[in-house]
């Protein structure tokens, strides 16, 4: 079974005006458009912990090739190939198709989503996340959305996790993590370690707000290291930036994503006007898929994100357009070449021209011509 529909047009018109807007912005940033391929083998996948098998939309029988559940390995992959020689850093950005599957009882949904997004490769800077989040806030702040669609950042990193999980290595390491993922309160209570550790880590479920408040806490808890003091800065300069972009800041210390592809900062662009959130962006870092790909590289840092093209759509204000859409139409087979000129002229003018390549002299059936092809008047070539 597949979750694979046929795009109504006005939602293909409403697809390219976004992505022309993206690129747009990506352009003015520095980046340059690469066309990665839609076919990886599940090795590139699954050998470098990407995805799980299961989940990857196989193209032959055993699987040994895959059409691509992200774009982020395919470009990862890209720079230490062919473009292995050019200087770093790397500014890419990309649209297309992904696809993934999902398991239902006893029938498996196939899912075909239109993505947009960036990779910055190699930037030898503490904090590469600033361009990136600064990118993404001056993205969607192009794109025309309804009113009350309140943007939020909830921000991630995998260094604060293994900052939680470090004593507990060799002490239900995995059911712990496995718990704060999942948000599992029951499971916590379950679990053989100490009672204060479990409030603890059950107060850390429900720790989420403020970036520089969050971290407050985490220092009383886990006391000064390099990692808060790191996130520290990071978050002081990207609180300057999302207010600008009127973004809230919101840091999940138990936030993990679902792909097994970041390590370092994780992050979701939230819309929520009140009644639904919407995830329409989400990104990270990706230094070990990087050094994975590209063993020689001097500097092994990699951070992205992707934007869902089919959720923003739904989010933006119907845009109208100032163009004339004209009904061409000509009485007598002689002023067919008449019209074809005057077609040209119009589009000069920046005009929408609908050339009927037959006669009609009934005025009725032009006005039902015309409402057919949505114009909005009718020329008479003459």
């Amino acid at each position: 079974m597949t979750d694979i529909k046929e795009i109504k047009l006005v939602d293909v018109k409403n697809n390219s005006n976004i992505i022309n807007k993206l690129n747009s912005i990506y352009k003015l940033w520095g980046y340059e458009e690469v066309s990665p391929s839609f076919i990886n083998t599940l090795e590139t996948i699954k050998g470098r912990g990407v995805i799980d098998e299961n989940q990857v939309v196989g193209i032959v029988s055993n699987n040994s090739l895959c059409l691509r559940p992200e774009m982020t390995t395919s470009i990862v992959k890209l720079s230490s190939t062919r473009l292995i020689n050019n200087k770093r850093p790397i500014r890419l950005f990309t649209n297309g198709m992904v696809f993934d599957k999902k398991h239902s009882k006893n029938t498996i949904k196939l899912q075909e989503k239109l993505h947009s997004g960036i990779e910055l490769i190699g930037y030898d800077t503490k904090c590469p996340e600033i361009e990136v989040i600064n990118i993404l806030f001056d993205a969607i702040d192009n794109i025309n959305l309804k009113e009350g669609c309140n943007l939020c950042l909830l921000v991630s990193t995998t260094k604060i996790m293994d900052l939680i999980l470090n004593k507990y290595k060799n002490n239900n390491f995995e059911e712990i993590k496995k718990s704060l993922v999942n948000f599992d309160q029951d499971n916590l209570s379950k679990l053989g370690i100490d009672e204060d550790d479990k409030y603890i880590l059950k107060d850390l479920l429900f720790t989420r707000g403020e970036p520089i408040a969050i971290l407050k806490k985490l220092k009383t808890i886990y006391g000064t290291s390099k990692t808060l003091d790191d996130l520290n800065f990071l978050f002081e300069t990207l609180s300057k930036i999302a207010n600008r972009y009127c973004v809230k800041l919101q840091l999940d210390p138990t936030f993990q994503p679902h792909l097994n592809l970041y390590e370092g900062i994780v992050f979701q662009l939230i819309g929520d006007n009140g009644k639904n959130k919407s995830v329409i962006a989400k990104g990270g870092r990706y230094d070990e898929l990087v050094r994975s790909f590209s063993p020689n590289e001097k500097i092994f840092n990699g951070i992205g994100f992707t934007i869902s093209i089919d959720i923003l759509r739904n989010l933006i204000k119907e845009e109208k357009t100032d163009k004339k859409k004209i009904l061409l139409i000509f009485k007598d087979s002689y002023l067919l070449e008449k019209g074809m000129n005057e077609q040209k002229v119009q589009q000069n003018k920046g005009n929408i021209a609908v050339l009927y390549l037959n006669p009609c002299d009934d005025l009725d059936k032009a006005n039902q011509i015309m409402n057919e092809n949505n114009c909005s008047e009718i020329f008479w070539v003459k």
